[in-house]
């Protein structure tokens, strides 16, 4: 049996009446996760609750279905389930089962997480929908526990030294995951004012962080630089990558970027950087393989970063794969 599904701005499942994350606000839609390309306010949003307290009140949407994570519910004639995506606080992927035929929607997903936990569970689908942020095959990405353990040796490197510490990371979601698996080295953190709100979200959701401070912008000035370090001493300082003018006032410094994107020292050079991390909350090239791998599904369509050339490689492997866009429409087997 088939089903249409439509590609405009966003995946429609049409026999369902649902978007995912459409970037367009919809009448219903699925929201994988709380980072602002993937969130708008639809008037009917399906989503975690973790996800929803994330949400500030002016991008929330009109009216929210929330489903917890291993939750199921119904969506007409079709069984909805979310299930971990590991990206973020509150991330899912999107099972929709119809007429015995499944669905995943994968998000923004990543499969290896600091800490020696395991890796994120992906369900079997008979057609799987796949975000292929780092879909070439150079993004190889270490092992993150390693990378964690480089930048806990590089901040104290510094810390010894007297130099303060910079790490650049996404103000929601990278930024608190990289402070709990920074925690075990015995790091101290002074956060950019933008990444304070996410932070106490995050502690308020139940999860444990290591000690922090905001970091007071009107202290770190260059007629005053020792005022600074009666906040900073001993800490390491953690800011978006973009709009550092708190950073540009701190004494000395150095900056490293924590990405995936690492691996082009054009990109982190771009954002003032003087080293980088490959530390992502994004699979990368094998991980993507292994995604697909484990879906077992017949069929696979990418979407986001490089969809085209990750629908190729997975040709090559002998996998039916199509990159979707903008102006597609597609039938796809459910």
């Amino acid at each position: 049996m088939t089903r249409h599904v439509a590609w405009d701005r966003g995946v429609a499942l049409v026999e369902c009446d649902l978007w995912l994350d459409p970037l367009t606000v919809r009448e219903r839609a699925f929201v994988s996760h709380a980072h602002a390309d993937h969130v708008r306010r639809h008037r009917l949003a399906l989503m975690t609750p973790d996800t929803l307290a994330l949400l500030p009140p002016n991008r929330r949407p009109r009216q929210a279905r929330l489903l917890g994570l291993g939750e199921t519910d119904e969506l007409g004639a079709a069984t909805v389930a979310l299930h971990d995506a590991g990206h973020m606080l509150g991330s899912a992927q999107l099972l929709v089962e119809l007429e015995g035929h499944r669905l995943l929607y994968t998000g923004d997903l990543r499969l290896r997480r600091p800490g020696g936990g395991p890796e994120v569970e992906v369900p079997r689908a008979d057609v799987l929908v796949i975000e292929s942020t780092y879909g070439r095959p150079g993004f190889r990405f270490p092992d993150p526990d390693a990378v964690v353990g480089e930048i806990a040796s590089w901040c104290r490197r510094l810390l010894e030294r007297g130099v303060t510490p910079v790490l650049l990371a996404h103000a929601l979601g990278k930024t608190q995951e990289l402070m709990r698996a920074l925690a075990p080295h015995g790091l101290r953190f002074a956060l950019d004012p933008r990444c304070v709100p996410f932070t106490r979200a995050y502690e308020a959701a139940g999860l444990e962080l290591p000690s922090w401070e905001e970091l007071d912008g009107r202290e770190l000035t260059a007629a005053r630089p020792q005022r600074a370090g009666n906040v900073l001493e001993g800490r390491v300082v953690l800011a978006p990558p973009a709009g550092k003018g708190t950073v540009r006032r701190l004494g000395r410094r150095r900056v490293a970027l924590v990405s995936g994107w690492a691996q082009d020292p054009r990109f982190w050079r771009m954002f003032g950087a003087d080293c980088a991390f490959p530390l992502s909350d994004h699979c990368d090239f094998l991980d993507l393989l292994a995604v697909v791998e484990r879906s077992g599904a017949g069929k696979v369509y990418t979407v986001h970063g490089f969809a085209e050339e990750f629908a190729r490689q997975l040709r090559r492997r002998g996998i039916e794969a199509h990159a979707l866009h903008l102006s597609e429409q597609l039938r796809l087997s459910l």
